[in-house]
């Protein structure tokens, strides 16, 4: 089998250890015959950030599928991995497979299920499918496999009728997927659904850009040593339409506005076009003066707030799934006796995240139970920091904080509070 590939290696530094991201397109195989389409070059420049080379391999099949032949086809991949690897000096513990549609299944199927023990470490991006139908892998994974993070993500109107065949239902697949990962011993799989999304106006190029900035927290080398912060430049306010291109992408609305009143270029420059997000809410990307990533968020019912993916509460919000799980932020990230706290709702359940430098950033489900129960008591003011997010017990659900513990029982539906 004969194919072709694309390489993008720009802005790589070889003095550090180099990562690759191997991305599988969807079915007609549209962006991977259009390398220089912009969702192309901002997935290649989103991995340059962590020094990892992007890798866009064009399917073998005439039918410009991965799946339909998948085995084939897994061997034809190996044989480029493995020719890549070795001519780049990818260090294999920072390996991520990324696909779409048809590309999400051929990973769950047959790169991450069948021989991948090449990979040492990292993770899989699957988007819009990426099924496990009988259940189990081709091959059994070994520690240093199970240890990596495969994570689903998929909209929940992505199901069926979404897409064709109209019997397949991409949010099923993803599930089954997770599940099946999950059964063979991979503790990180997850499924991620995202509120809203059906198969065709998920953002590829920043949903694999947030999963790598998530795996992948430094750039190849170890983080340097901590030093003085530069004095904060001058705020620059530009022109205040609202409604201008920089770097490429528009800033408008109420995102555009809120922009030009932090600063404008001298608070971020826009990395990302507005996509819709979680809850009704739009978002756009920005990287700091401070070189730091953080996002604009807007909705109707929330207003307009800055997400700092850079803190450990941004980190907390995307781990959890950005605001398709929590929804959009309702406040700034605040400052408070102690630590910090940001609140996110989705549709009126309110999600508080707090931060301090003994518990870290744990989240309080103030629509739930537990959360009203600390809520009652004073919040952080009361019972303390929560110093775990809420968790299983025999009779229902427990939350930890820092001045005791609140249990729920689901058969009774009482709290109780137990403090230390």
């Amino acid at each position: 089998m004969n194919s072709q590939y694309h390489l993008f290696d720009n802005g790589i530094d070889r003095s550090k250890a180099v990562g690759v991201v191997f991305y599988f397109d969807g079915d007609g195989q549209y962006y991977a015959q259009r390398p220089t389409s912009a969702v192309i070059k901002n997935m290649a420049a989103r991995a340059a950030a962590k020094n990892m080379i992007l890798v866009v391999p064009v399917t073998p099949t005439a039918d410009r599928t991965w799946y339909s032949r998948a085995d084939a086809n897994g061997e034809w991949f190996r044989s480029l991995a493995s020719k890549v690897i070795a001519e780049q000096r990818i260090d294999n513990t920072r390996i991520q497979l990324a696909g779409y549609s048809g590309g999400a299944e051929f990973i769950a199927l047959e790169v991450l299920s069948d021989r991948a023990g090449w990979i040492r470490g990292g993770g899989s991006t699957m988007i819009g499918g990426g099924g496990v139908y009988n259940g189990r892998l081709q091959s059994t994974p070994d520690a240093a496999l199970k240890a990596t993070d495969p994570t689903w993500y998929v909209g929940s109107n992505d199901s069926f009728g979404a897409t064709q065949p109209s019997n397949w239902s991409a949010l099923d697949s993803a599930g089954k997927g997770a599940a099946a990962y999950r059964t063979a011993g991979f503790t990180k799989a997850d499924r991620v659904v995202m509120p809203g999304l059906h198969h065709t106006n998920y953002d590829l190029a920043d949903i694999v850009g947030d999963d790598i900035d998530r795996l992948y927290p430094t750039s190849g080398s170890p983080a340097p040593a901590p030093v003085a912060p530069a004095p904060a430049p001058v705020p620059v306010t530009p022109a205040p339409s609202g409604d201008m291109v920089v770097g490429g992408y528009q800033l408008k609305g109420s995102i555009g506005s809120h922009w030009a009143s932090l600063g404008g270029t001298s608070w971020g420059t826009p990395v990302s076009a507005e996509w819709a997000s979680g809850y009704g809410s739009v978002y756009q990307r920005f990287v700091g003066t401070d070189g730091k990533d953080k996002a604009i968020y807007w909705s109707s019912s929330t207003g307009t707030h800055v997400v700092n993916y850079g803190g450990s509460i941004g980190q907390k919000f995307a781990e959890a799934g950005y605001a398709g799980t929590y929804g959009p932020p309702s406040t700034d990230e605040q400052s408070i006796t102690g630590g910090a706290y940001q609140v996110f709702s989705a549709a009126g359940q309110t999600t508080k995240v707090l931060w301090s430098s003994s518990t870290g950033s744990k989240a309080v489900k103030e629509f739930g139970a537990i959360g009203k129960r600390w809520t009652a008591l004073g919040s952080e003011r009361g019972l303390g920091f929560p110093s775990t997010d809420e968790y299983r017990t025999s009779s229902g659900w427990a939350q930890q904080f820092t001045g005791g513990r609140i249990e729920y029982n689901t058969r009774t539906k009482d709290t109780s509070v137990i403090r230390s």
